[in-house]
């Protein structure tokens, strides 16, 4: 068991958020949640990841609970965040490269795994760019290479596609499954349902300060692969002088 929920309640204020919320999530699965907009799905993540408590209940990770593990936790989980986390002075490259610099990689090897990601998420033309120029879309790819250049193996992404076309969106979504079939567990949410279906995606709503398991909700005959993901080859979007996938 990765996750725990044992009766969570979360309020702000007199507004209630969360009643009675009990919630499991296992290691090694692949899982969306879904619901409108402020349900409570950010909230939801932010206590997944220890950012937000909740006022009544417990959350426990790992077999114990959340708040007794040291903080250096985080740093072996890939938060992608609807707000942008990003540097806005530093180059889109050092704001990718932070995480590896903060683990004192070194440059030439820190160089080598940004320009990779720079390359999967069709990034490299702003390699350089500072972070406050880029479009949202381009600050959403760049968040999301952030989060996931140490290769984590646990990703929770609020919203990882909601500024993007929905070429660029499977992109996304492709190399997340990439991620999970390597061994990661993935936990993301939505308002756009997506359009794949596969059998072993998990699928969760969040409404009436709760969250449930829910049964697929997608047409198989609308899905654009029968078989599963991906959907989209990332190769499409890196330069052609690129050798590397992800």
């Amino acid at each position: 068991m990765l996750f725990e929920f044992k009766n969570v309640g979360k309020t702000y204020g007199i507004q209630k958020i969360f009643h009675d919320v009990k919630f499991k999530l296992d290691r090694g699965t692949f899982s969306i949640v879904t619901g409108p907009s402020g349900a409570g799905k950010t909230t939801f993540f932010k206590m997944l990841c220890g950012i937000e408590r909740p006022n009544e209940g417990e959350v426990h990770f790992l077999g114990k609970k959340l708040i007794e593990h040291s903080p250096t936790h985080l740093k072996n989980i890939g938060l992608i965040f609807q707000s942008p986390k990003g540097l806005p002075d530093m180059s889109v490259a050092e704001n990718i490269g932070l995480p590896l610099a903060i683990d004192r990689m070194s440059k030439s090897e820190r160089d080598g795994k940004v320009a990779r990601w720079l390359d999967i998420l069709g990034l490299r033309s702003k390699a350089n760019a500072l972070y406050r120029e880029l479009s949202g879309g381009e600050i959403q790819k760049a968040e999301f290479a952030r989060a996931l250049i140490r290769k984590p193996r646990l990703i929770l992404a609020d919203e990882p596609t909601a500024h993007l076309d929905s070429v660029q969106a499977d992109l996304l979504l492709d190399v997340l499954w990439e991620h999970y079939k390597d061994g990661a567990t993935v936990f993301i949410s939505t308002h756009h349902p997506p359009r794949f279906e596969h059998p072993e995606i998990h699928r969760y709503h969040v409404s009436n300060m709760t969250i449930r398991r829910i049964g697929a909700s997608v047409d198989l005959s609308q899905a654009a692969n029968l078989g599963g993901l991906p959907l989209f080859d990332p190769a499409q979007l890196q330069d052609q002088n690129s050798e590397e996938t992800l």
